[in-house]
């Protein structure tokens, strides 16, 4: 028994070894530095990135990276347009029945690792310019898809915005943040619509602490289901905050902390 957990155990390592290896490999040939990216994936190569989510076949990395170079993708384009698209397919064959909850928890699970280690690659890379801008992003109560926020997080990073995360929030930790750091705004994500109330419950928490010329900016996946029947002016106003979007660079403009994304950041 003790040899079969010490067998995981090197196969885990040696499984999170391919991925930085991926990583730095990643961001050293195929950053771009040219801001946040946006537009359609290519369908050949999402259905690669979902392939080696639900796979632990290291070779499926290269078949990754060979296409990536083959069709010009930066490591930009695979953070802020495959990574997100890839999760929503992932969620969508979860919701069809094609997936039973095990295999679609452990495809997310490698999929945020991988973003883990593009962060990490990135900035020991120190990719990114220095600008005063502080953002407090969290996520509301119950929220269980950090996802989305570890996606926005290294898009604000890499624009030289300094991120502090709270995934698990408490009206006492929000306090404690708020009174100990300045923070130009506060971005909230939520990814369906069981965040809504505690979405709304808080943004009254972060008033109560900060009052009323802290921005807040309500984005993440649930603004773009509630975007179907409301205008993002009203998704705003109903849960409290000054803007809903899903648009980072639109959220941090709003806020005041616009940056050239014409120009290198790295």
């Amino acid at each position: 028994m003790e040899g079969l957990r010490l067998a995981h155990f090197e196969d885990m390592t040696s499984g999170q070894a391919v991925v930085r290896q991926f990583a730095l490999r990643v961001v050293s040939e195929l950053v771009q530095k040219t801001g946040v990216e946006s537009g359609e994936p290519d369908r050949d190569l999402l259905n690669l990135m979902v392939r080696l989510s639900k796979s632990a076949d290291p070779g499926m990395f290269t078949a990754v990276y060979d296409e990536m170079k083959r069709r010009r993708i930066s490591a930009e384009q695979i953070v802020d347009i495959y990574l997100p698209a890839a999760i929503s397919k992932l969620g969508n064959s979860w919701h069809e029945g094609e997936l039973d909850i095990f295999q679609a928890t452990l495809a997310m699970a490698r999929l945020q690792s991988l973003l883990r280690e593009i962060a990490l690659a990135w900035f020991a890379d120190r990719a990114g310019d220095c600008h005063d801008g502080r953002v407090f992003l969290v996520l509301p109560s119950g929220e269980q898809h950090s996802l989305g926020a570890m996606v926005a997080a290294n898009q604000m990073r890499r624009l030289g915005i300094s991120v502090r995360v709270s995934l698990l929030p408490t009206a006492r930790s929000i306090e404690e943040e708020l009174s100990e750091h300045r923070f130009h705004a506060v971005f909230i994500s939520a990814s369906n619509r069981s965040s809504l109330a505690p979405s709304v419950e808080l943004v009254k928490t972060i008033r109560a602490y900060a009052g009323q010329d802290l921005p807040v900016a309500l984005g993440g996946a649930l603004v773009t289901l509630l975007q179907k029947d409301m205008s993002l002016k009203h998704i705003a106003a109903m849960v409290g905050a000054n803007i809903a979007t899903t648009q980072i660079s639109e959220a941090l403009t709003f806020c005041g902390l616009a940056i050239n994304h014409n120009k290198n950041v790295g």
